[in-house]
């Protein structure tokens, strides 16, 4: 629990491309006192994720060579310290927000 409470507030409005190409793109809102991001996949199969890259600090990336029919994508944040705020999945279903807000 300190870890998370540590990490900075995870990505919002994270939202994913790639219907009929050859490689996903996903974007995502910058996060409060996040310094860099990670891209998380996995098979549609798999119960954990199993694959992530840094991307630095930038708010989109594209994932060549990987089909979006194939995978579940999301992103986290992760701070100067090197904590991690937990995956956020595109879409609203995967929202975050903090306690006491709603999301759309």
């Amino acid at each position: 629990l300190a870890a998370m409470a540590s990490a900075p507030t995870p990505p919002a409005d994270v939202a994913i491309e790639g219907a009929v190409q050859p490689s996903t793109r996903l974007r995502w809102s910058a996060s409060r006192g996040a310094t860099g991001y990670r891209v998380h996949w996995r098979l549609t199969t798999s119960p954990v994720w199993t694959h992530s890259r840094l991307v630095g600090n930038v708010t989109e990336a594209e994932l060549e060579n990987l089909v979006i029919d194939n995978y579940l994508f999301g992103v986290s944040a992760i701070s100067a310290s090197g904590f991690e705020s937990p995956v956020v999945f595109p879409g609203p279903a995967g929202a975050m927000s903090p306690a006491g807000q709603s999301t759309p």
